[in-house]
């Protein structure tokens, strides 16, 4: 092979991988498409002030769009033993973006209000009406468990690890007040995918890092 021939391969090989690299960063490092949980068409992340997130929800594509922010290694008091790595995903108030189901009890209705998962209620004998402290890097959040729900199967929590969901406010106080840094959006109409992201780009001044759920493969 020639050397000119070996530069030319060399340098494309470069290109594609610099490529590739663009496409990952721009969508937050993740696949453009994924199976989203619940009716969710669309994950954002990044940065997201409250009122951005209120902004996202009330444009005329979007039929739901909250703070979906999930936290990792979360110490839970309360339970029969103390519940360390625990994953805290947020309960939104749209049906359609939910991660889990409710079996027992109800959904929060406040931000002192948790689900724990079945598999975790079980295991550790939690029942309703029980007072957990959640705790991360010097947050604490009490709670108290008012529903035992279906154990989400997206989430790469280990098979002991308990997973909690809490309200939004709740979260964020269990994260220090930091910015959302997921969006779960619900699309009225698959066709505005791409329409959606343009007006989004407006309400937050940047393009976030985008997935689109596997259905809207060939919309956008």
């Amino acid at each position: 092979m020639s050397a000119r021939r070996v530069v030319v391969l060399t340098l494309g090989f470069a290109v594609a991988a610099v490529g590739a690299f663009v496409v990952l960063d721009r969508f937050g490092g993740t696949d453009r498409f994924a199976d989203l949980p619940g009716d969710a068409d669309v994950r954002l992340r990044g940065h997201f002030t409250q009122a951005q997130v209120t902004a996202l929800a009330g444009l005329p594509q979007a039929a739901a769009a909250e703070c979906a922010t999930t936290l990792y290694g979360v110490t839970v008091y309360g339970a029969p033993e103390v519940l360390r790595e625990t994953t805290v995903i947020t309960a939104v108030q749209s049906p359609s973006l939910r991660h889990t189901t409710v079996r027992q009890g109800q959904y929060p209705a406040a931000d002192a209000q948790v689900l724990v998962d079945a598999q975790t209620a079980q295991r550790y004998g939690i029942p309703i009406g029980r007072k957990l402290n959640l705790q991360r890097a010097g947050h604490s959040v009490p709670a108290t468990v008012v529903g035992v729900a279906d154990r989400p199967g997206d989430l790469a929590a280990g098979a002991s690890a308990a997973v909690l969901a809490l309200p939004a406010g709740g979260v964020s106080r269990l994260d220090g007040g930091a910015p959302c840094d997921e969006v779960a959006v619900q699309l009225r109409r698959r066709s505005e995918a791409t329409a959606f992201q343009k007006a989004a780009r407006g309400v937050l001044g940047a393009d976030p890092g985008v997935t689109y759920d596997e259905s809207l493969r060939g919309h956008v």
